[in-house]
């Protein structure tokens, strides 16, 4: 195969901005086309390609970015919007969903036609209002919030809607980007009736959408409790209080708990798993009366989950 010094230099060139290559002279775009063939590159979109083993190694999300920073040179008049915006804004969010792709907003059907990678939603929304996020043109924020609601199911909507009002955008902003559409916002008022800027990552507010979908009443977020021994404090992830007294608490646990040495201060896994029990003796001192705890395969599953809670007698809702 032919060596083409440009190719190497536009591929150092576009990792280093953060994007995808792509050219408009013919010669250098068939050059990475038959580099792809070859199985040196990946293109994740028609015309745009990486490194396969630098591609291989941006999470999707970064990936999402990679491509829209690519695109939204080659369309300027693009605004990306949806999950694609919520990534642009930080938002945290899972990350699976970019496997549907790119989304972008046009005013309507008009006579483009989109390939398979690239999701659009028809509603007006002036490109004059687009904002500037990780070097793309996206939606502002409520309307970004808008659609991932309208869009998404609620367990995948609600870790944005939370982070973003961590973010500090407010309820009246989402309210009034809904008042200036035609659109349906019933699923964004139930978003609202349940966003926590409380929440202190996008694993629990997944696990707490679950919990709300099946049923279970809503817990109190990062209360704390002081130790009757020591008088030291200690934050749980979720609580119910029941009305015969009892005091729920649920932990949300994952493996970099135990292995994650920002998370463990570089402590064993023993000393981590002694420094749990003896929190939890602190928490029943405390007066807890139950301790959940779940786990983010948990809430994915769900079925664990609604086990875990039902077994501890955490209340439903009527």
């Amino acid at each position: 195969m032919k060596a083409y010094p440009q190719i190497d230099a536009l591929l150092d060139q576009t990792e280093n901005a953060q994007r995808c290559a792509h050219s408009s002279d013919p010669l250098i775009q068939k050059g990475l086309y038959r580099r792809y063939r070859a199985g040196d590159l990946a293109r994740p979109y028609p015309g745009l390609f990486a490194r396969a083993e630098y591609w291989n190694q941006l999470n999707e999300p970064e990936q999402s970015l990679h491509a829209a920073r690519t695109l939204s040179r080659l369309h300027p008049n693009w605004v990306f919007a949806g999950i694609t915006a919520a990534a642009a804004h930080g938002f945290d969010h899972p990350r699976f969903l970019h496997r549907q792709g790119l989304t972008i907003t046009l005013p309507n059907h008009g006579s483009y036609r989109p390939h398979d990678k690239l999701n659009i939603i028809y509603s007006p929304y002036p490109r004059e209002n687009a904002v500037l996020a990780n070097g793309i043109h996206v939606t502002n924020p409520p309307r970004t919030l808008l659609d991932c609601g309208r869009t998404l199911e609620f367990i995948y909507s609600l870790p944005i809607f939370d982070d973003a009002a961590a973010d500090g955008i407010e309820e009246k902003q989402i309210l009034q980007e809904c008042a200036r559409t035609t659109l349906d916002c019933s699923r964004i008022f139930k978003l609202l009736r349940y966003t926590d800027a409380g929440s202190e990552n996008g694993g629990e507010s997944f696990a707490r959408a679950v919990m709300i979908e099946n049923g279970f009443a809503v817990p109190q977020l990062q209360v704390s409790f002081a130790d009757s021994l020591t008088g030291k404090q200690f934050r749980v992830d979720f609580l119910w209080r029941t009305t015969d007294g009892r005091i729920i608490v649920g932990e949300l646990d994952g493996t970099a708990k135990y292995v994650d040495p920002k998370m463990t201060d570089r402590r064993s896994i023993q000393e981590t798993v002694q420094a749990e029990r003896e929190r939890e003796q602190a928490l029943f001192r405390a007066g807890v009366t139950e301790i959940v705890r779940l786990t983010f395969d948990d809430a994915v599953q769900q079925k664990p989950l609604i086990a875990k809670l039902r077994c501890a007698g955490v209340p439903c809702v009527s």
